[in-house]
């Protein structure tokens, strides 16, 4: 247990670096002339993708855990949560669970916005 829970914090702390790295780059060459969140648009794209990869790769591979650990829980992780976001809804969808994945999209798009609205109104 602790192995993973040391492999997920190492790959954690690799995803947080790209996540600012890929996002600084980008919107540095790109907001000026969009004038949007491209940078975390680009990352959060990125690690949907790369989630899928190796979702489908460690279906065939169980045998890599923990290496699963540190590629998706970790370094996606750390990059993106959105990834994982876009992992769950695709398994409602493909455990034929629409209106639990249709729930899960717009609860958490509307209640995490409505949160971060409300914390953004506490004043210290």
């Amino acid at each position: 247990m602790i192995k993973l829970v040391l492999l997920t914090g190492l790959g954690s702390f690799i995803g947080g670096i790209l996540r600012v790295f890929v996002s600084f780059i980008l919107n540095i060459k790109f907001d000026k002339t969009l004038h949007f969140p491209i940078g975390i648009m680009a990352v959060n794209i990125i690690g949907c993708f790369l989630i899928g990869i190796f979702f489908a790769y460690f279906k065939e591979k169980p045998q890599f855990g923990e290496l699963q650990y540190f590629l998706m829980t970790g370094i996606l992780g750390g990059f993106t949560t959105f990834s994982t976001f876009s992992l769950e809804t695709l398994q409602l969808f493909q455990n034929n669970e629409p209106i639990k994945a249709i729930f899960y999209v717009l609860g958490s798009v509307l209640l995490g916005i409505t949160a971060c609205f409300l914390g953004s109104k506490i004043h210290f």
